[in-house]
């Protein structure tokens, strides 16, 4: 036994040994940067990295990881780390107030599990903040997983700078020092909301995904009562292409006055993804060929409020958009809820029904197959018992004159002492 001990004790300190000196190790100068730790594996295995801290004092952070989850599977990470589809999100930050900051270290570390992989990219990005909450630096890496002949996987870091083309316009990151921003930012979504009763100002952190394109930000300042619109506007490193995001910021004491949310978002017998929220403004549903005409139904939770559809009607084949404005009671806070519709046309159809019915066939196969496993399983476990009978009787005998016997000692024991 003692030797057991020994001998755990020992493989442990290697381990420890092996981490720390992994962790130690500085790749370049950098204060924030990626390490893969296995290189190489097959489809079915796992690999992890790790972002690590260099030189640097870090209060709080947040990461964001993107990734496909029908090729990779996300195994572990940090335990304020939560996954939401193909998105992976750790936020940290110092409870005591900077006493505990973190400095040349390995911060966090991911492992996936590689599904059928020919070629795959996972996006980084993070921004860490000293004790003072200032952002100290903004960070975006990745890594290529390709798959050779052999089905011998390559894991390889390929900064995320060197991925973007001059003609990007795009943005990163947007946010506000104030939480109530909607929807949640994403590159490709333009339009905002915010609601105050009493800013004046908000404090706008734009970052674009081509570190050399040009942002400029107006409208952030000197609120007035009423409607307000924030401006950035992102202008591509060559110069070629504009993006323009909007904030649209309402200033009021009357919040219900001001609320142009809808509360109801349906489509008679069309469903549409995602879910409805009535912080999610963008939508799609796919229609058959047949259906040229949708029946929409959109009730703001402001029954003083009004909604206006545009679109709708003579749909043609392949997508058509359908804007929901709502304009709230007081006449001036709007917002634009947008679905796109895809129809289909006669050979889509048919294949989608052709596809309807091979899949109606797999779950008819699937639940046969439980039904006659469960059958078999009760059989087996009748059969077994019968099997058995002699044993279980046995058994149930031997317990209960141990039962006596133990009861007929405790009498005795009782008698004695009286």
């Amino acid at each position: 036994m003692k030797r057991i001990v020994i001998f755990l004790i020992i493989l442990i300190m290697l381990i420890n040994i092996n981490i720390i000196s992994f962790a130690v190790e500085n790749k370049n100068q950098d204060s924030v940067y990626l390490q893969v730790v296995n290189t190489e594996i097959r489809n079915g295995e796992e690999f992890s990295f790790t972002i690590n801290l260099a030189n640097i004092k870090v209060s709080a952070f947040d990461i964001n990881i993107y990734f496909n989850n029908e090729l990779l599977e996300y195994v572990s990470g940090p335990e304020n780390t939560n996954v939401v589809g193909s998105k992976i999100i750790t936020v940290w930050y110092d409870e005591n107030g900077g006493k505990n900051t973190k400095q040349n270290c390995e911060l966090v570390k991911y492992t996936f599990k590689a599904k059928e992989i020919e070629s795959e990219y996972i996006a980084i990005e993070g921004e860490f903040y000293n004790d003072e909450g200032v952002l100290i630096q903004s960070f975006t890496d990745g890594m290529e997983i390709i798959a050779n002949e052999e089905k011998q996987i390559q894991v390889i870091e390929v900064s995320e700078e060197s991925r973007v083309s001059s003609d990007n316009s795009s943005l990163k990151n947007l946010r506000l020092n104030h939480e109530g921003m909607t929807p949640e930012f994403s590159p490709d979504i333009t339009k905002y909301y915010f609601l105050t009763e009493n800013l004046s100002e908000l404090e706008v952190t734009a970052i674009p995904e081509n570190t050399n394109a040009n942002v400029m930000i107006n409208g952030s300042k000197n609120f007035k009562e009423g409607l307000n619109t924030i401006v950035i506007e992102v202008v591509s490193p060559d110069g070629i292409n504009k993006t323009q995001y909007t904030i649209s910021v309402t200033k009021t004491k009357d919040l219900k006055k001001a609320n142009s949310n809808l509360e109801t978002l349906a489509i008679e017998n069309v469903i549409i993804e995602p879910e409805f929220g009535n912080d999610i403004y963008q939508y799609h549903a796919i229609i058959s060929n047949t259906t040229e005409n949708v029946n929409i139904l959109a009730i703001p939770e402001n029954q003083n409020a009004k909604v206006e559809i545009t679109g709708g009607e003579n749909l043609q084949f392949g997508n058509n958009i359908v804007n929901i404005e709502v304009t709230a009671e007081n006449g001036y806070t709007k917002k634009q809820y947008q679905i796109n519709f895809y129809r289909r046309n006669e050979e889509e159809q048919k294949v989608a029904e052709e596809e309807a019915k091979i899949n109606v066939q797999k779950l008819n196969n699937i639940l046969e197959k439980k039904g006659e496993e469960h059958n078999k399983n009760d059989n087996t476990i009748t059969e077994n018992i019968k099997e058995n009978l002699w044993f279980i009787v046995s058994y149930i005998i031997l317990s209960i004159i141990i039962i006596i016997i133990v009861i007929y000692k405790i009498k005795q024991e009782k008698n004695k002492k009286h």
